[in-house]
């Protein structure tokens, strides 16, 4: 367990008996936690300024003199962990308690991070829901980056997609994804041993356009820059899930961004008091960005129409 840094400010008004307080938990004072962190604090101080009152820790390998950040947990309102250390301090303290807590909201967490961290911590996710852990997975729903491969290439026929071991379980899923966007699939799934241009390329070359879909971390590195290559040599466009991977050479990608994790977080907080006496669960990303590599459209010769046309359309396509 990550040992914490403690850094505690408070905010807001003063604590009355009908304040919430809200305890974050912080994995670091970097940028994209610190940005979730402060448009969170500032969304709900606009919308309710005499609501909340808020405690925030960060998690260092420094040595603190006491872990006051698991007294705070327990004193807490409601607890807000920021990133993957943060939530892997907050699980092992929940797991230890006999009783129940506040509930807890993971922000700024991938899917994979969450089970593995639930399943470690409390033995399975579905524990995790009865301890009143809940997520909110900064993975984007791939049938995102499905419709909008095909309204960028409306004639194409096929899509290609890279799964990993641990999404090779959304296979049946997304094979009818694409079905109903009126294309074939073709999978392939890659493991940490695998030779990525044996497994990725006679997909890639047989296809209209490839979507890698996000794994773990170290599988998303490994194959990125080879997926690219690929993507280059057949001419494929690649609809990817950062930002970094369209800046590389991806034609367009949907991805969570800071501002949209604090946005969902405000939405937990402020709307979900309803389910907070009950279990938690695991959200999907429910805002999302955009970004096209306006250089790879023109050498694919891929008109590309406004940010704005593509969001709506992509609303028609989920309703």
């Amino acid at each position: 367990m990550p040992v914490l840094f403690v850094v505690t400010m408070m905010y807001g008004t003063s604590v009355t008996a009908d304040t919430t307080d809200v305890f974050f938990l912080v994995s670091k004072p970097t940028t994209d936690y610190l940005d979730v962190l402060t448009t969170v604090q500032k969304e709900l101080e606009a919308k309710f300024p005499e609501k909340y009152s808020y405690r925030i820790e960060f998690v260092s390998e420094t040595v603190a003199p006491e872990r006051t950040a698991l007294k705070s947990i327990a004193s807490a309102d409601l607890v807000v962990t920021i990133g993957t250390a943060a939530a892997d301090s907050a699980y092992q303290y929940r797991a230890l308690q006999p009783k129940l807590g506040p509930p807890i909201i993971s922000a700024l967490i991938t899917d994979s991070s969450f089970v593995a961290l639930a399943s470690q911590h409390f033995g399975s996710v579905d524990q995790a829901f009865a301890s009143q852990v809940s997520s909110i997975c900064i993975d984007q729903p791939t049938s995102r980056s499905i419709l909008l491969a095909k309204l960028l290439l409306p004639k194409g026929k096929k899509t290609g997609v890279m799964l990993g071991l641990s999404s090779a379980i959304l296979e049946e899923e997304l094979a009818g994804t694409i079905e109903d966007a009126g294309m074939e699939s073709d999978f392939v799934i890659v493991g940490a041993k695998d030779n990525p241009i044996a497994k990725i390329e006679p997909v890639i070359s047989s296809s209209d356009v490839f979507i890698p879909v996000p794994d773990s971390r170290l599988m998303n590195i490994a194959t990125a820059k080879w997926i690219l290559h690929l993507s280059y040599r057949h001419k494929v466009p690649v609809i990817a899930f950062s930002r970094t991977y369209v800046e590389a050479g991806a034609l367009a990608g949907i991805y969570s961004s800071p501002q949209n994790v604090a946005m969902q977080t405000v939405d937990w907080i402020a709307n979900d008091a309803v389910n907070r006496d009950k279990t938690g669960r695991a959200y999907e990303a429910k805002y999302y960005s955009m970004h096209f590599n306006y250089s790879v459209a023109a050498s694919l010769d891929v008109p590309i129409e406004t940010e704005q046309f593509y969001r709506q359309r992509l609303l028609d396509g989920s309703k």
